[in-house]
């Protein structure tokens, strides 16, 4: 049991990141950049390896740094975003990869980063949880207004007064971040589900975005935890699992919307 501990409370530490970001991901339409975050983040992974840096500080700042630049293309760029999107994306990821062949890096310590490694999650990724925590609750909490118009009018919001563009900025450094927290939960591979399944639950449960923050954050700690101990249970890998739980649960939602 003393070997779970750390695992659950990682999961639930990951359940209110997940709750705040989700939802703002699927609201602000942001799912395929979360996806794209998350295999570029690698990038970041692989030159800690090289480098000899600390891998938290040098993936999260990487990572900000691959969303700004998608954020600069799309904005800029003739180019459809999703075809941007895969271009960073590809290329973050191609990044790391040759990063770490030249590293020689431990096999071990890229599987956890790929696929996850909840039993292993070291303390400080913990800590860093709790202060993402905190930090996403106060930033949802003190511009709830400004989100939600964003959100549901971007240009009617501008209109208004609301500064969408640094709102942007926070929502993505704020996804950024969490992408790279997230990755211990259920490796990068599979993180997108993360970032849109508990979200799209949330905002089909509530019409509030501060309610559905909460459903969220609920329905994702229950498949941090089912997954947990269906791993357990069965030896299982434990990212595979929670992804699974969080999947069957989404499809079995739809029934008796389709039944209707």
């Amino acid at each position: 049991m003393s070997l779970l501990l750390p695992a659950i409370i990682a999961v639930l530490l990951a359940a209110v990141a997940t709750g705040v970001v989700s939802v703002l991901a699927v609201s602000n339409r942001m799912v395929s950049l979360g996806g794209g975050l998350a295999h570029a983040a690698y990038g970041g992974v692989g030159l800690a390896f090289l480098a000899g840096f600390a891998p938290l500080p040098t993936t999260i700042l990487f990572t900000i740094g691959m969303a700004l630049l998608m954020t600069f293309l799309v904005e800029r760029s003739p180019e459809k975003t999703e075809v941007i999107l895969g271009v960073v994306w590809a290329l973050g990821m191609s990044f790391g990869v040759i990063c770490v062949d030249l590293s020689r890096a431990y096999a071990g310590d890229l599987q956890s980063i790929l696929f996850g490694s909840l039993l292993a999650i070291p303390r400080v990724d913990l800590w860093a949880l709790a202060i993402a925590d905190i930090l996403l609750v106060l930033f949802a909490w003190r511009f709830q207004r400004g989100l939600l118009g964003i959100a549901l009018d971007a240009e009617f919001a501008e209109v208004a007064g609301f500064p969408v563009r640094w709102f942007r900025m926070g929502l993505i450094v704020a996804l950024s971040v969490s992408v790279v927290l997230l990755m211990r939960v259920t490796g990068l591979v599979l993180l997108v589900a993360l970032l849109s399944i508990p979200g799209a639950l949330g905002v089909r449960g509530s019409r509030a975005m501060g309610r559905a923050m909460v459903v969220a954050g609920l329905f994702a700690a229950f498949f941090g935890l089912a997954g947990l101990g269906l791993s357990w249970w069965l030896d299982l890998s434990t990212g595979a699992c929670v992804i699974a739980v969080a999947g069957v649960t989404y499809l079995a939602s739809l029934i008796p919307r389709r039944a209707s």
